[in-house]
């Protein structure tokens, strides 16, 4: 065995990569059946009993052509003059290798919808076309077949559908897939053609530089103008496409197109009929998907239109025989949740597991873009996607189903909510891409910015509150992050939650204010107002953020912007759950003593006193003046309604450079009430009287 790197077979543009899977088959179907291929430093490399000379040899004079046929269009050369003589040529032609290809073109020509395709009226014509595209199924060899079930497919209700990797059936725009096939077939394998079906400026029959050009990159000076379609967009001519400002066609290799419609072959089709009855059978093209634009730089909000579909190529690195690679192709796709992937965000979410069990190491990600008219799309390579398992792809799939009902509730919303909602599935591409904890920090802040988009339209939409606490357990290494999931968590039965007061529409919103210190200062007041007369401090929470991140806040050392963010996202995690987290212990942050002072008179949970466990009430007074700026007479009045609850709280004095809105601020963010806070603050003995 022999292992040849083919470096002409790369991984990008999308015509290489199929390049690389028509060698892989064709070699193992007639010449090596024991041939592997694998990928490795952007190329292809091939293992099988034949060197780099022997597979030169094997294209020039044994291989053996696909008779890939697509009389469903006007332009396959059996309907109309235009490439009719590039069909008679090969029809008429001795060559042996032919011998399948003269085959299916006279069952072709045999068929009656075929023949009267002319006499056929235009309301009739899709009716003709799955006809004629049932009828090869019926007669033609399988080799044929194959190239039908890559190129489209009759579903039960004898509609018929179009695989977007080949165009719209094997065709694309102007530029007709088999008949150009066949003529660059005429040219390299049956000598000269006419000038008509282009040519070949050699004389002769082309040598081997073309076939090793295409196969190992190697220069040749047989290149010649002649149409690539979306495959290659480099080459697809058109303005600004090379050195001249315009270029009708770009010098190419006719080996290339070749050797792109065999690999497209092993990319074959199938119908896969979803679970349940109330879905139609659907065209399953292997690793094909919605649209959708993140990712790349380039991408922008209308590519989802503006594209036809996403493909993504897998990569794999230990040698697979075709069978194998075959196989993956028939099954060829991706599943979420025992539904299959439809969206390019939902296929990167299942390329995290599908990767790992089919042994497969990457993808290289296309978009079918439409970027040279209407009806014409060129394969754009957007990104390579690597495949790690990754445990953020469970936090993902708790999003899904809230972002589908945002989705649906608000069908009809403004480009400003498309513009956040682009936001959500740009940071979640490349939370999957990437897996750090920058990225998920990113996800769910944006995700808050969604949904502060969705509060703040006075709608009456409700998102329900489907993600659990883990968010909050895997971004808890952030004091933002733990602030943001204490005020979230706040909940009591005669205030409610906390997302009351962030919904613009609820009777209970109270965010407003020119800060974030504001607009918690207003929430607060709103539920001391709220619970005014059930004895206690409605602030209890399912989190508790440590005393020191409060510090943190009253000093401004946290991001407030990133705060309110996970805010929002935080407020639909369903705090019923259990918090199987823990409050990290104090840092060696100085907590202000007068801040712990006042906090007493916050607290939602009981104070033991010598009398038994009560309740301090929060003091509308104690807010009014720190509002005002008055830090010390706030204090002291915190210091004498504890004396009267018979407790004998420490002296705290005030020196100033305290921030006394962002103190009141911070009355409202749960906090543990420990041995640090009672520590640094009260001491636990009655009141000398």
């Amino acid at each position: 065995m022999t292992d040849v790197s083919l470096w002409g077979c790369t991984t990008e543009p999308l015509g290489n990569y199929l390049k690389a899977l028509a060698v892989l088959r064709l070699i193992a179907e007639q010449a090596d059946p024991d041939a592997r291929g694998w990928w490795d430093e952007g190329h292809f490399h091939l293992r099988s009993g034949m060197d780099a000379n022997a597979l030169v040899d094997f294209f020039i004079g044994q291989y053996r052509p696909t008779p890939i046929l697509s009389p469903w269009n006007a332009g396959s050369g059996f309907h109309t003059e235009k490439g009719k003589d590039v069909v008679d040529l090969i029809a008429n032609s001795v060559d042996w290798r032919f011998a399948e290809y003269r085959e299916a073109i006279a069952l072709v020509r045999a068929i009656p919808e075929v023949a009267q395709a002319e006499q056929m009226p235009p309301p009739k014509e899709n009716e003709r076309r799955a006809a004629v595209l049932r009828a090869c199924r019926n007669t033609l060899p399988n080799s044929a077949v194959e190239w039908l079930d890559a190129a489209n497919a009759i579903s039960v209700d004898g509609t018929r559908t179009t695989a977007p990797i080949l165009g719209t059936g094997g065709n694309e725009g102007n530029l007709e897939y088999s008949n150009h096939f066949m003529k660059y077939l005429a040219l390299l394998l049956l000598g000269p053609v006419s000038a008509k079906t282009n040519s070949s400026k050699q004389g002769g029959r082309p040598g081997t530089s073309l076939i090793r050009h295409a196969l190992f990159g190697e220069n040749t000076d047989g290149l010649e103008p002649s149409s690539v379609g979306q495959f290659d967009p480099g080459r697809a001519g058109g303005k600004n496409q090379g050195p001249r400002i315009m270029t009708e066609k770009v010098p190419s290799n006719p080996w290339n197109f070749v050797l792109t419609l065999e690999g497209a072959t092993a990319w074959a089709s199938g119908l896969y009929r979803r679970q349940g009855t109330s879905h139609k059978p659907f065209l399953c093209s292997p690793f094909t998907v919605k649209s959708t634009p993140v990712g790349y730089g380039s991408c922008a909000s209308n590519d989802s239109g503006a594209s036809r579909a996403e493909i993504w190529t897998p990569l794999w690195t230990q040698p697979a025989r075709y069978a194998e690679v075959k196989n993956l192709f028939r099954e060829g796709r991706a599943s979420i949740e025992s539904r299959p992937a439809q969206t390019g965000l939902e296929f990167a979410q299942a390329a995290c597991t599908l990767g790992v069990d089919r042994g497969i190491t990457g993808f290289v990600r296309y978009s079918l873009l439409e970027r040279r008219g209407q009806g014409y799309y060129i394969a754009l390579p957007i990104g390579r996607f690597p495949v790690t398992r990754r445990r953020e792809t469970d936090l993902v799939r708790e999003l899904t189903p809230v972002l589908e009902s945002a989705d649906r509730l608000l069908r009809d919303a403004p480009a400003s909510y498309l513009s956040v909602r682009r936001q959500v599935d740009e940071s979640i591409y490349q939370l999957l891409l990437r897996g750090d904890p920058d990225s998920l920090r990113d996800v769910a802040a944006s995700f808050g910015r969604l949904h502060r988009w969705i509060l703040s339209t006075s709608k009456p939409v409700r998102l329900r509150a489907g993600l659990s606490p883990s968010w909050l357990g895997a971004l808890a290494t952030l004091p933002e992050a733990r602030i943001a999931g204490a005020l979230a968590g706040i909940w009591d039965s005669a205030s409610g939650s906390f997302r009351e007061h962030l919904d613009r529409s609820s009777p209970s919103f109270a965010w407003t204010g020119r800060d974030l210190a504001g607009r918690l200062v207003r929430t607060l007041e709103r539920r001391m107002i709220d619970a005014a007369d059930i004895g206690r401090n409605p602030l209890r929470s399912a989190y508790n953020a440590p005393l020191t991140d409060a510090a943190l806040f009253i000093e401004g050392s946290v991001d407030e912007d990133m705060i309110e963010d996970l805010l929002f996202a935080f407020s639909l995690v369903n705090w019923s759950l259990p918090v199987a987290l823990a409050t990290p212990p104090d840092r060696s942050v100085e907590v202000w003593p007068v801040y712990v002072l006042i906090k007493q008179l916050f607290l939602p949970n009981p104070v033991s006193t010598p009398t038994g466990d009560v309740f301090l009430r929060s003091d509308p007074r104690v807010l009014s003046l720190l509002c005002a700026g008055d830090v010390q007479a706030a204090a002291e009045l915190a210091l004498r309604r504890l004396q009267v609850a018979g407790l004998a709280p420490v002296q705290a004095q005030y020196h100033g450079g305290i921030d006394a809105r962002r103190l009141a601020a911070a009355l409202l963010i749960p906090v543990p009430y420990g041995r640090a806070m009672q520590k640094a603050v009260v001491a636990s003995i009655p009141a000398t009287r």
